[in-house]
Order: structure tokens, then sequence, then C-alpha cells
């Protein structure tokens, strides 16, 4: 696997100027964490980004995955994803419309649903609460077809 891939190439100025406003630079640890990010379809947790460094043999351990990618989320460039394994996972956020995902309880299977309904319900939530919100998480589980 070619870390680099077309994050290299392709890097939006939208990136660097997230990293250079955070005060933080594109280090060599952080774009390839964030070419493995953007290269998966589907989210993957802190121990599976070390895993595809150490095979692409790039000298990162797992301690600088983890306080990188907390860097890359605050700085709002990756979004957790909370499927209740104990560990949360990190999928690329630029580029990427706002979407959910549903998980197989039998095999662990994830697949993107590339919608959102819940747009109205914020407006909602907003009028009558006066928050301002942010943003918001809704994740489904159920059965694959192989799994039922």
């Amino acid at each position: 696997m070619q870390l680099t891939c077309n994050l290299e190439i392709q890097m939006a100025e939208s990136i660097l100027d997230s990293l250079r406003a955070g005060g933080k630079k594109l280090t060599k640890p952080r774009k390839a964490i964030l070419a493995i990010l953007e290269q998966s379809s589907l989210p993957i947790t802190v121990a599976e980004i070390a895993d595809q460094l150490k095979k692409a043999r790039a000298a990162v351990d797992l301690v600088t995955v983890y306080r990188n990618v907390a860097m890359l989320q605050e700085l709002k460039l990756v979004n957790p994803v909370g499927l209740h394994e104990g560990q949360m996972r990190y999928e690329f956020r630029h580029g990427r419309e706002h979407h959910h995902h549903i998980q197989c309880r039998g095999c662990g299977q994830i697949v993107d649903l590339m919608l959102c309904p819940l747009k109205k319900l914020t407006e909602l939530i907003e009028e009558q609460t006066k928050f301002v919100i942010e943003g918001h998480a809704l994740e489904f589980f159920g059965w694959c077809p192989q799994c039922q």
C-alpha cells in the first residue's frame, strides 16, 4: 500500500489550513495517518491504523497514532464513530458528506448509510431549546442477510 496515495497530490488547502489554525504541521506520521483514513471506505480503529502503518513499514508507534487521531478529531478533520464495541472508530471527514452507519451484531460488518433523516428534527430541537447544534450521532445495529 502506498501511504502517500492521492493525499499528497490532492491535499486540500482546507486540511492544511485546519492544521495551521491549530498550530500543527503536516508531519510524516500525520500524513501517513490521514492517508490511511482517506483510503478507508469505512470507519477504522486506532489499532487498525497502527497495523496498516506497521505493514507499510512506517515508524509510528501506537501512542503517536492515538495522539494524532485525537488531534485530528479536535481539528474536525476526522469524525469519531461509536458503534458500542468498546472502542471508537474514525473516518476521514474532508470531502465526504454527512452520513450514518449500520453494523451487524453477528459478524460486525459496517455499512455506510448515505443519508441523514434528522435535518428537520435538528431544526425543531434548536427552535425549542435555543441550542445551536453542531452535530449528532445516529448509528443502527441489526443482523445482515448472512447472519439472520
